[in-house]
């Protein structure tokens, strides 16, 4: 606190302890952001200069006729005390503590009713006293407060000094707001009559003070300094004050929960927007790939089929070479060595031919998939975009080679897929067709390949069956998508396609990743 402001502070305590006290400036409580605020000391500039000698010239006066006069020294005592005790008509100041507060009641008793109540530094007047206690008038409350909870006196205007709010009333009809303190600064604002302004520092003509509007100066000529507290809330005004912070809460956790469900709003309209999206272009993708190839994928189809073709070319060569050699290996045992180089020339005959259709089968996969693949890359897309069932070309071709068998019969200890084969020389011959080799019996097929888990089996994948063979299995099948699998079954029903689940699996093994 500056000098001047100190200077009119100490002013106004002494007012205040002399008894000099003015109540309330009209347009307080909008100065002060809704607070009730109490005068204390309410002096002009003007009237301190202009009063403070006269006096302390009468208080000497008084003292020298006393002394001249002699009076008895006990009457004088006694009127010293009377005059020192009595704190009607000043302020009193409650220090509770931020947390606390003082009852204002309706009687000089702690039964009676509350009226209102003192928070820390609130000011009150006291009206009088009664026994132990206080009649004080404090904003709208008038009522009893015990004296031992009050501040007053010396006490008091100290409070005052540390925590009073300095402020200046306005005494003209309208009063211009400064830049500077000078009549030749720029005006940047305008007060009016009984208007409250806090005062920022007193500059001798001129008052630093602040409005609504920033900082300015004023003529300290038509301004009156006063130094305020604030007062008592009324048990009315503590239920509306209750009423409007619950209101205003309410109105909160309102607004957050609008603002929060606007948000989950957007992010949802968001999210939905991209799905929107990403769909848009993967059905525009998909209608360019269909549209590709209604006019360019016949050159692949005819490529597959040609491979197909060719996988059929392998497996009746196949046969033939197997046959062939049987007949050799009879021929051979029947001690005709004539007949036996001939049978062995056709059996080798037969071998070489097919391996060319084994071969052939091969490169006219790879032109079929390349030929599929240079489709796919013209439409933009990626391999597993034209896939069914998310399943490989290799995967895929494995799975409609094996079905060319369902009908044949089934042979134990066979591995002809015409003439007959079991369960694993099934699936040996059918992996063997397609460049991919694997044990002959089903216990040797389950200790091999990459393990694969029950719920994640791809088309081409092996199912293994619990039995007495090896490592505990005595089936395999493969599975061929849509639930179902083809293998080589029994004599009764040879090679055919079942349900996944007709028997339980315990294990499945890929040897096509």
């Amino acid at each position: 606190m500056n000098k001047g402001m100190k200077k009119h502070v100490m002013k106004a305590a002494a007012c205040f302890l002399a008894g000099s006290m003015t109540v309330g400036i009209s347009g307080m409580a909008a100065m002060a952001a809704g607070e009730s605020l109490v005068g204390i000391g309410s002096v002009s500039l003007e009237s301190v200069e202009e009063t403070e000698a006269p006096q302390e010239t009468e208080a000497a006066d008084t003292i020298e006729e006393t002394d001249a006069a002699e009076a008895p020294a006990e009457e004088t005592a006694a009127e010293e005390t009377e005059a020192a005790q009595s704190l009607v008509n000043t302020i009193a100041v409650a220090q509770t503590g931020e947390d606390s507060y003082i009852n204002i009641r309706t009687e000089p008793s702690t039964e009676s009713d509350i009226v209102g109540k003192l928070y820390d530094c609130n000011a009150a007047t006291i009206l009088g006293e009664e026994g132990e206690w206080y009649l004080i008038q404090s904003g709208n409350c008038q009522g009893y407060v015990a004296k031992y909870l009050l501040t007053t006196g010396e006490a008091a205007a100290q409070v005052v000094a540390e925590v009073g709010t300095p402020v200046a009333q306005v005494n003209a009809e309208a009063l211009m707001v400064r830049a500077d303190a000078s009549t030749d600064a720029d005006v940047i604002d305008m007060v009016t009559a009984n208007e409250i302004v806090y005062l920022e520092e007193d500059l001798g003509g001129w008052a630093k003070v602040s409005t609504e509007n920033g900082t300015g100066y004023v003529s300290a000529d038509y301004v009156s300094y006063a130094t305020y507290l604030p007062q008592a809330e009324s048990v009315e005004e503590e239920a509306a004050r209750i009423e409007a912070e619950n209101a205003a809460w309410e109105a909160y956790l309102a607004e957050q929960e609008a603002a929060y469900l606007a948000a989950v709003a957007q992010q949802e309209a968001e999210y939905e927007a991209y799905l929107a999206q990403q769909q848009a272009e993967w059905e525009a993708q998909n209608q360019a790939w269909i549209e590709y190839l209604e006019s360019q994928g016949q050159y692949a189809d005819d490529a597959q089929a040609a491979a197909d073709q060719a996988a059929a070319d392998q497996a009746y060569y196949d046969q033939v070479a197997a046959d062939a050699q049987a007949a050799a290996d009879e021929a051979y045992w029947s001690g005709d060595a004539d007949a036996a180089a001939a049978a062995q020339a056709a059996a080798d005959q037969a071998a070489a031919d097919a391996q060319a259709a084994a071969d052939a089968a091969y490169q006219a996969q790879v032109e079929a998939d390349s030929a599929a693949q240079q489709v796919i890359s013209d439409a933009g897309l990626d391999a597993s975009q034209v896939t069914t069932d998310g399943t490989s070309s290799l995967r895929q071709q494995v799975v409609d080679y094996a079905l060319q068998f369902v009908g044949n019969p089934y042979v134990w200890g066979g591995t002809s897929l015409t003439n007959g084969a079991d369960c694993s020389g099934f699936t040996q011959s059918v992996m063997a067709d397609n460049g991919v080799s694997i044990s002959r019996t089903a216990g040797q097929q389950s200790q091999g390949g990459t393990s694969v888990d029950l719920s994640s089996i791809q088309p081409g994948d092996l199912l293994f069956y619990e039995g007495s063979g090896d490592y505990g299995i005595g089936h395999v099948s493969m599975y061929i998508g849509n639930g179902q699998v083809v293998h080589a079954s029994n004599s009764t029903d040879g090679i055919i396609v079942s349900d996944v689940n007709y028997r339980t699996p315990v294990a499945a093994k890929s040897y096509l990743d």
